[in-house]
């Protein structure tokens, strides 16, 4: 996926080597792409375990009549290069981040520290309030592409910040997932994962939603969803099973005594069923505050990683990252610092 700002008919060039070789295009009813905005081209015939090269190119359409089509510049990206992963993967490792609020500037030094992960997590409030599209594209898109995106891919979680604002309703066609939702499910090497969306925090008929929130319901669907997702062979079967929403989900009453309505409703949809379904790892955030929620039987059965944030001058103290490492025994997560330092660990064995 790509950004243009002018009308165009794009391909993706790709090969095993650098002399790429092979094309692949977007078609819809039979029809290729001409559009500005997002480019998407699917490549559907990659091998695993492969190192591919690829360019991304877009033609410009001046002129689309039914019998007539001027083109003009093309242009073309830099040759990058990725690895598909392995069917037989056994050990790989990856970040997750929460909680940017749209100041992702230190991602770069992680990601150069960490160099050896193969995708990075990225768990919910990535960017503030969305007040316009073009916020998708300088807080996200643009920073994430040149920190690590053209070559390892990342996973969005939805936070509850990333429902706000007249953005927030165009963030689904900067990303793709493979249900085409906010909360999916994907197999990487002898790992499960599932992603939820929490939705909002606070109740649908709070009078700063104006009547356009509708989260009770939806949450309700995704736990329907969820309760068929972990009855499924691909998730049964997996060596470890791994779940990343952005507020964190346990049937345990709040310490303060405060109960945020958000976090309340998806622990009711969503614990019970994680409860009963040898979860072996879940990565949260939202409440700013970095902790490690270690396992109680009945109440939560898994450890919970909650990473802090946000960076905000003398805040950055509280501020983490999460690397997770997966091997064919078991999973070593650490939670750190932004300059690296450990601040906790938990291991999981199989």
């Amino acid at each position: 996926m790509w950004m243009v700002n002018n009308n165009v008919t794009s391909w993706v060039e790709y090969g095993k080597s650098e002399r790429l070789g092979s094309k692949a295009v977007h078609t819809q009813s039979g029809m290729v792409d001409v559009n500005p905005g997002v480019q998407k081209v699917i490549l559907s015939d990659l091998e695993p375990g492969t190192k591919y090269f690829y360019r991304a190119v877009s033609l410009e359409v001046k002129v689309h009549q039914p019998y007539k089509v001027i083109y003009g510049d093309t242009l073309f990206s830099s040759t990058y290069i990725f690895t598909t992963p392995s069917v037989s993967t056994r050990q790989f490792s990856f970040l997750a981040f929460n909680d940017l609020h749209s100041k992702p500037q230190f991602i770069e030094e992680v990601v150069k520290r960490e160099s050896g992960f193969n995708f990075a997590m990225l768990n919910g409030d990535i960017l503030g309030d969305i007040n316009s599209e073009e916020e998708i594209l300088k807080y996200l898109l643009l920073p994430f592409s040149n920190y690590f995106a053209t070559s390892k891919p990342f996973f969005l979680t939805r936070g509850n910040h990333e429902t706000r604002g007249a953005g927030s309703r165009s963030l689904s066609k900067y990303i793709d997932t493979p249900n085409g939702k906010y909360y999916y499910s994907f197999t990487y090497g002898n790992t499960r994962f599932i992603i939820l969306d929490c939705g909002e925090d606070k109740p649908d008929e709070n009078q700063f939603y104006y009547g356009l929130a509708d989260y009770d319901n939806y949450r309700s669907e995704e736990a329907e969803w969820l309760a068929l997702e972990v009855e499924k062979p691909a998730f049964k079967n997996a060596a470890f099973r791994i779940v990343c929403i952005h507020m964190p989900v346990t049937l345990q009453p709040p310490a303060d005594g405060i109960a945020v309505h958000g976090i309340v409703d998806c622990s009711q949809k969503f614990a019970p069923i994680l409860n009963k379904a040898r979860v072996d790892l879940l990565l949260a955030g939202h409440t700013h505050k970095f902790a490690v929620i270690r396992p109680q039987k009945g109440i939560t059965n898994f450890p919970i990683i909650v990473g802090g944030g946000p960076v905000n001058g003398k805040d950055n103290e509280k501020t983490t990252y999460t690397l997770v490492e997966v091997s064919k025994t078991g999973v070593n997560c650490f939670l750190k610092k932004i300059n690296g330092d450990v601040i906790e660990m938990v291991k999981i064995k199989k």
